[in-house]
Parts: C-alpha cells; sequence; structure tokens
C-alpha cells in the first residue's frame, strides 16, 4: 500500500532549505516575474521562478502569469460584436461553440 511521504522529506524545499510563499502576490513579485518573462521568455516555470528571484514554485508563477500578467490578456465585458457572435455561435452549435471561436476571444479574456 502506498504511503505518502511525511512533510518535508525528499521534497524539493527540504533539499534547498528554501521556504516558498503561499497566498497573495505582491507587486513587487508580479514586477520581478513581468520582467523576467518580457526580457527572457517564459521557459521551464521552475527555472523561471528560481531566475527571476521569486520565491515561488514555477506552477505560482505559470498560472499567475497566464489569468494576470499576460501583455494579450483583456479584462472586462465583451465588446457588441464579440457578444453577437458568442451568442449566434451558441444557437447554431450549443455548448460546442467555444471550439469554434476565433483565438482573440478564446483564451484573451478573463471575467471576474
Amino acid at each position: 500500500m502506498w504511503k505518502p511521504d511525511p512533510p518535508g522529506k525528499n521534497s524539493m524545499n527540504s533539499i534547498n532549505n528554501v521556504k516558498l510563499r503561499k497566498g497573495l502576490w505582491s507587486p513587487e513579485e508580479d514586477d520581478k516575474l513581468m520582467n523576467y518573462i518580457l526580457s527572457n521568455g517564459q521557459g521551464c516555470w521552475s527555472d523561471v521562478a528560481r531566475n527571476a528571484g521569486l520565491q515561488r514554485c514555477g506552477k505560482s508563477c505559470r498560472l499567475r502569469w497566464i489569468n494576470y500578467l499576460r501583455p494579450d490578456l483583456k479584462r472586462g465585458a465583451f465588446s457588441s460584436q464579440e457578444e453577437e457572435l458568442i451568442i449566434h455561435l451558441h444557437s447554431v452549435l450549443g455548448n460546442r461553440y467555444c471550439a469554434s471561436l476565433p483565438i482573440s476571444l478564446k483564451y484573451t479574456y478573463k471575467h471576474g
């Protein structure tokens, strides 16, 4: 029967004695991540976290970039044209409408 290792045993954090931050991101962390990615590209996210000088895991950096910091990310309401397109596609295709959306709508909007 498989048992998980006790906390801290054989984890990357215990090997490197680095305590990773959790919770809310500070504006300084956002700036570090944004500046690093814009100048060096994305690459391996665990390397990005380390090389950018962040005490975050790679997964946390990747999610922060994808969901909040990407320069092409749009926030807010759809334009009237975009809304009409979505309604039309949904009426024709049902819940499969998303597969027919232009990439600009599919991946660049975050609502909330």
